[in-house]
């Protein structure tokens, strides 16, 4: 009996480490920047629109410290002469360490990961056509940032870096003129487990 005892609770144990985590769900605001961007120009960017923000959501499901998780944002423009864009920026599947746990007040993280970014014509003035009405990145890229959770609640911001974009393989789709480092602020929920 007391080996089957001993047997359970060594089976049980690695178990125990999973029980602390978190999922977190949040909306995202994000925007693109070159290299040497100031951060005066990140703030204002944010403050003023000093050029189309992306807005989305994403998600995090942490087991412990270490998660994987995702973030997927849009904007949409109009050009008087062209019509409506669609711009999307999608940092699809990450992994990230959370070196404090997912569940603490005081939340750093770091993210690593794979995405794309493009932007597609949606429609047209009558008769213009546009070309290319179509462009696509493929990108890995590396993040840290901090979250603030307040009992459920979390607010938080990060920055990625996207050190290398390719376009499509096999294809003559454009490459998408995304930046190097991307800035983003977060509000959302932190359910715990």
């Amino acid at each position: 009996m007391k080996l089957k005892a001993l047997v359970i609770a060594l089976a049980l144990t690695p178990l125990a480490g999973l029980s602390a985590g978190a999922v977190h769900l949040a909306t995202e605001l994000s925007a693109d920047f070159l290299p040497g961007t100031s951060a005066g120009q990140i703030v204002s960017t944010f403050e003023v629109g000093g050029q189309p923000l992306l807005w989305g959501f994403g998600w995090e499901v942490i087991p412990g410290r270490l998660g994987v998780g995702g973030d997927y944002m849009v904007s949409f423009a109009q050009d008087a002469a062209t019509g409506w864009w669609l711009d999307w920026y999608a940092p699809a599947l990450a992994l990230s360490w959370h070196p404090v746990g997912a569940d603490r007040w005081v939340d750093p993280f770091f993210q690593a990961g794979v995405g794309a970014a493009g932007r597609v014509h949606l429609s047209g003035v009558s008769g213009y056509a546009v070309e290319p009405d179509l462009s696509l990145a493929l990108f890995p890229f590396v993040g840290a940032g901090v979250a603030f959770n307040m009992d459920g609640l979390m607010l938080g911001a990060k920055g990625i870096y996207t050190p290398y974009k390719s376009s499509v393989p096999v294809t003559r789709i454009p490459l998408y003129p995304l930046g190097d480092f991307q800035v983003s602020v977060t509000a959302g929920v932190s359910i715990g487990w």
